[in-house]
């Protein structure tokens, strides 16, 4: 009997340690990713942690896997090593939510502290104006429309091609935009950050869209628009 035991841990073990969950800790304080890593670190998960945005749909304390997972009694252990260190999970789900994709080893872990609601979710709307580039030595604004369409503006270089100038933009699923220029040769993808920032005179509500990969119209530019508050 204790030799079968032994084997029943062991296989349990192995399978946990294949486990990757990636800990969104964009809520967490630092002390509360220390303690989460650590909980399932010793539970022979594989942790990776990011500060992305959540998926539109997730507004509550989440596990996200893909319908390919090997064995989901290891979701139930991750459940459970989260339920010892104080955190609920009522919300698990085999899905795609928004642009995130886990394979049949990976899971997604979104946790809100209690009273906490993701505040940084912006509308269709909310995007609609006009922004200027940051973080590059490239001066050009990015202008958003209401009817969807946009346009890029130089000045402080000759623009050696212009198709990429006008075209469309389009929420793909929050927190991630798409532009697409007319001729439809050119995708340049975003990523929607919300930050408070404080000058001199007051605070300011930043929306600042993160370029997704390295685009030569505009190397390193991110674009970023501000509102008194």
């Amino acid at each position: 009997m204790k030799i079968w035991k032994l084997v029943i841990v062991t296989v349990m073990l192995a399978g946990c340690s294949a486990t990757e969950v990636h800990l969104y800790t964009r809520y967490l304080s630092e002390a509360e990713i220390e303690k989460v890593t650590t909980t399932l670190e010793q539970a022979n998960y594989k942790v990776t942690t990011n500060t992305h945005a959540f998926p539109d749909t997730v507004n509550q304390s989440t596990i996200l896997y893909s319908p390919f997972i090997k064995d989901e009694t290891h979701l139930q252990g991750l459940i459970g090593s989260l339920s010892d260190n104080g955190w609920v999970i009522p919300n698990v789900e085999m899905l795609k939510s928004g642009n995130h994709w886990y394979s049949k080893d990976n899971v997604g872990l979104f946790l809100l502290p209690d009273g906490v609601k993701p505040k940084d979710k912006v509308t269709t709307r909310d995007l609609a104006s006009k922004y200027q580039s940051r973080n590059c030595d490239t001066l050009v604004a990015l202008e958003l429309n209401e009817d969807n369409t946009y346009e890029l503006s130089y000045t402080s270089k000759a623009v050696t091609h212009s198709d990429h100038l006008k075209g469309s933009w389009k929420m793909r699923s929050y927190p991630y935009i798409e532009l697409t220029s007319l001729n439809r040769q050119w995708w340049f993808y975003f990523e929607i950050e919300q930050t408070i920032e404080t000058d001199k005179i007051s605070e300011v509500s930043i929306i600042e869209f993160k370029p997704l990969n390295q685009y030569t119209s505009f190397p390193g530019c991110s674009f970023a628009s501000g509102v008194r508050v």
